[in-house]
């Protein structure tokens, strides 16, 4: 029986494994290939003081906002932009130093003031015009007459004096349109709506932000002055806008990846199948966290030279702490549940990867329901973008958003190993206590 399993095992394995692969590159990259946008938070501010009319007190900026922050709050459709209204710049800041928004729209004071003015001078014009055809036709009628024409020939003639000064208001107008002081959008009266995006959020979602919003906001007849947050210093000789945002995954998976690659291999070559004592086996657990530490860094270094050798530079060496304490942190978890089983951790570690790598690259608003409702509040590559991302593009140090979760997955990955450490030590470590 044994033979003719192992005779059928080497055409078995290789499918098995086959459909393991395609199973986790399909985990992988399902939430890339459904990815919608849903819910992005983006604050708008009025700062409109509203303006005088013939019709009395109008504020076209506070109507706006009133109309974007109730419709998105009575549609019962999942909506893509989530309009979040705030009462003051410091209101906003504060926002944004919480990382609450993605984006944020403020309305001028003048806005209206200066819609009002664009509109009377649209009807100024419009009236001139008018004006100027009601004097041709006049002047065309006159000259009718004058030379004696009567009926058909009469109107022929007022007709053509007509279109001849159509057109040439026509060609006037294409002029004026051409040159910047007739464009409405180009207009010095035009009002101007600040956009602000934070970069540091999310790189991908900035930028699908920079192109989806200010084409909307230029529909109010509007310019838009747009101002990017948290830029950053990812370098790159792409000139796709995706190279950069690319960067932070370069992190992101080579340090999950490896980090579970050497635990596997630490305990492999330091863990045994089983342990003469308690003392045996907790001196053996604790030479692998000092082997983990040790490794944890050199899994750190190693994605900076990943970064470096793709045309990024070299990371500041708060980066490379980060990335050893989250390294470290997904080692201690991987070799606990290791110690209790092999296959369990080897297990967990690899859904893991397939469940979790795009939770660190995609924010929450671009993933499907199912990674947002249960994959990305636990996801360990989630923390680590969290940290990347406050590192490159805000500067900030190791200890950062992304910091405190995966200190807490080390406490975790702490007590798995008490739990291995107390588990019974084995058939034949009994008998030795017993006949002792």
């Amino acid at each position: 029986m044994r033979a003719q399993i192992q005779q059928y095992a080497k055409y078995i394995v290789p499918l098995v494994a086959i459909a393991a692969v395609s199973c986790l590159m399909a985990l992988m990259f399902y939430p890339m290939m459904n990815a919608n946008i849903k819910e992005v938070p983006v604050a708008i501010l009025s700062l409109d003081e509203g303006a005088q009319t013939a019709q009395g007190t109008t504020n076209i900026g506070d109507t706006l906002v009133d109309k974007m922050t109730s419709a998105s709050a009575d549609s019962d459709e999942t909506q893509a932009i989530s309009w979040h209204k705030v009462d003051s710049r410091e209101q906003l800041d504060e926002g944004f130093d919480n990382h609450e928004y993605y984006a944020a729209i403020v309305i001028p004071k003048d806005f209206t003031a200066k819609q009002v003015a664009v509109k009377q001078a649209e009807a100024k014009s419009s009236i001139e015009s008018a004006t100027k055809l009601a004097q041709v036709m006049a002047q065309a009628q006159t000259q009718a007459q004058a030379q004696g024409l009567t009926g058909d020939a009469a109107q022929a003639f007022v007709q053509a004096a007509m279109q001849k000064a159509l057109a040439e208001q026509q060609t006037a107008s294409g002029a004026a349109s051409g040159a910047s002081t007739s464009s409405v959008a180009d207009s010095k009266n035009a009002p101007t709506v600040e956009l602000t995006i934070d970069n540091a959020k999310s790189p991908m979602l900035a930028n699908l932000l920079k192109q989806s919003l200010p084409a909307m906001l230029e529909k109010t007849g509007a310019t838009v002055k747009t101002t990017t947050l948290n830029e950053g210093d990812v370098k790159t000789n792409s000139s796709l806008p995706t190279a950069a945002m690319m960067g932070q995954n370069v992190l992101i998976m080579p340090t999950y990846m490896l980090s579970m690659i050497v635990s596997l291999l630490c305990v492999m070559t330091i863990g045994r199948k089983s342990y003469d004592s308690r003392t045996q086996r907790w001196t053996v657990f604790g030479v692998q966290l000092g082997t983990g530490l040790v490794w944890s860094l050199c899994v750190a270094l190693g994605a900076d030279c990943i970064f470096a050798m793709l045309g990024s530079g070299w990371l500041p060496g708060s980066m490379v702490l980060f990335l050893w304490l989250a390294s470290f942190a997904l080692m201690t978890v991987f070799m606990g549940l290791m110690n209790i089983s092999r296959p369990l951790g080897l297990i967990c570690a690899v859904l893991g990867l397939g469940l979790g790598m795009t939770s660190g690259l995609f924010p929450y608003e671009l993933l499907p329901d199912f990674w947002r409702d249960w994959i990305y509040g636990w996801a360990p590559q989630r923390f680590i973008g969290d940290g990347v991302r406050a590192v490159l593009y805000r500067g900030e140090g190791w200890w950062n958003a992304g910091s405190e979760p995966m200190l807490i997955i080390l406490c975790i990955g702490l007590v798995i190993f008490v739990c291995a450490g107390l588990l019974p030590i084995g058939r034949h470590a009994a008998k030795a206590g017993d006949e002792a």
